[in-house]
């Protein structure tokens, strides 16, 4: 059900050469690269005793890249002339924007570097053309201001702090799909820095392939300093119904199983579930909350929510006419999730992309051995989240003419398996019970084969479960074309052409 043997050698050749390709001790980095930078750019070292306040943080320490050296590039030519110098020297970088990317193929990169875009984040909108111009680390919550005073809405990761950048890449899912398509579907144009230090305009007039696998594969092309998009109006004012039922347990709620597959028959597009499993204290058992949002008033909202009603919650928590920034701000019934938010974590995770929801079965036979599991290890906190939005304008951008590589268009439900730790000690555990589990979900998944959403991805399923098998071809060629080097191959990589002929 995963990766074939190739493509797992292929992971291990990829960590052996990251580590071989390390700077060597005696490389002075300030004496590489500075005299090529502006006066305004920076250069911060792993070992200074303030650099985790300096640079940018991962969200979890799970698999992290290790860093000698972070540089801060305040230009476009600062970052073209640091990828020129570092891949001149064989020195393996990464580029952060928002600082959220989840992919064990990071920790490929060892005593490597890190482009920390923080000085990029320029926000332009213009109502008259209704365009929105970000910078590469411009996070959703920066485009509030300018955008919810004008009238227009944008959609929203599955938090205000993602980067807008880093999302897109990958497709940009969010619980404003359903109504107004994927981030990817609103892109109109990036400005570019290539593997040899270029600089591109891609748009669908301009490098319209290249365009094309920027939106679904993006972070294996190069690195995005600036991205603009359309802006949809807001939709009912950008007033949102938010509801919260809590459900007293989690191993009990089949009935709310059954009211989420019924919603595979048709969900309204302006409605999107959260639901995520909340532990309990000793001998109380773990919780169900499930967060409803609808894009209209209450009495819009009312007939969508009476079913799930029905199933007689513990709770009920009605917020009226809620701001659409404010979506992801607000509590679950006084209590405010951070995590989403947090740096510095240790979260393990899998990610499983379903076409259908799997049977209640399946669920509860996970939710008894999620049970087990922390009964075994009670410092470790584990979770289910699942993420289910409507698909109705994803699927109409499907008929455009370049749609972008974004293969998983029919995808409802994102099933994410969450681990918690203090430290890593425990990886071995958490990876067997999440590896176990992620195998069972797949398997009722509703698709042949494994599927994920490759922002969500663990960086092990491989790349036709992350980019679609029909896509496979056009991508390792565009890979070929644009960074023949794979300068940017540590966040889930682009097979190459070798690799897709192995595998038929």
């Amino acid at each position: 059900m995963l990766p074939s043997a190739a493509w797992q050698k292929v992971l291990a050749g990829a960590a052996a050469t990251a580590s071989s390709s390390a700077p060597p001790p005696n490389w002075n980095i300030t004496h590489l690269f500075g005299p090529s930078l502006s006066s305004s750019a920076s250069i911060f070292f792993a070992s200074d005793t303030n650099y985790s306040h300096q640079v940018t943080q991962p969200w979890t320490r799970h698999a992290a890249p290790s860093f000698v050296a972070t540089i801060q590039p305040a230009t476009v030519g600062d970052v073209q002339n640091i990828v020129k110098i570092a891949a001149a020297h064989k020195i393996p970088f990464l580029t952060t924007g928002g600082g959220h990317g989840l992919s064990i193929q990071m920790a490929q990169v060892k005593a490597g570097l890190q482009i920390d875009l923080q000085n990029f984040q320029s926000v332009r909108f213009d109502p008259a053309t209704e365009l929105v111009t970000v910078g590469g680390a411009v996070k959703f919550q920066q485009l509030i201001a300018p955008l919810y005073s004008a009238g227009y809405q944008f959609p929203l990761g599955t938090a205000y702090c993602v980067g807008v950048v880093g999302s897109t890449l990958g497709a940009g899912v969010s619980a404003n799909q359903g109504y107004m398509g994927l981030l990817i579907d609103l892109l109109e144009e990036v400005q570019l820095v290539t593997s040899d230090g270029g600089l591109v305009t891609a748009s669908r007039t301009q490098n319209e392939d290249l365009f094309w696998a920027l939106r679904g594969a993006g972070a294996n092309f190069g690195i995005v300093t600036a991205a603009t998009y359309r802006v949809p109006r807001a939709v009912n004012r950008g007033l949102v119904t938010n509801v919260n039922y809590l459900f007293p347990s989690a191993k009990k709620a089949g009935a709310v199983w059954k009211y989420l597959a019924g919603l595979d028959q048709g969900m309204a597009e302006r409605m999107a579930l959260n639901i995520a499993t909340f532990p309990g204290g000793e001998g109380v058992e773990r919780s169900l909350v499930v967060n409803v949002n609808y894009a209209g008033p209450l009495s819009e909202a009312a007939p969508h929510l009476a079913a799930i009603s029905a199933l007689k919650p513990l709770r009920t928590e009605v917020l009226e006419d809620v701001a659409w920034p404010d979506v992801f701000r607000t509590s679950y019934f006084g209590v405010e999730d951070t995590k989403a938010c947090s740096r510095n974590q240790h979260v393990n995770m899998r990610s499983v992309g379903a076409k259908s929801t799997p049977d209640v079965e399946t669920i509860l036979a996970f939710l008894e051995e999620m049970e087990r599991f922390s009964e075994d290890h009670p410092d470790l906190l584990a979770a289910l989240v699942i993420h289910r939005f409507a698909t109705q304008k994803v699927l109409d951008a499907a008929d455009d003419e370049n749609p972008g590589a974004y293969p998983h268009r029919d995808l409802k439900m994102h099933i994410q398996l969450e681990i918690e730790a203090k430290s890593n000690k425990k990886d071995k555990v958490m990876d067997e019970f999440l590896d176990a589990a992620r195998q069972n979900f797949t398997k009722a998944s509703g698709y042949d084969t494994p599927v994920v959403y490759v922002n969500f991805a663990h960086g092990d399923e491989g790349p036709a479960a992350w980019y679609g098998k029909k896509n496979l071809g056009k991508l390792a060629k565009l890979k070929k074309d644009w960074d023949p080097k794979g300068l940017f191959s540590f966040y889930d990589a682009v097979a190459s052409e070798k690799l897709i002929k192995e595998d038929m």
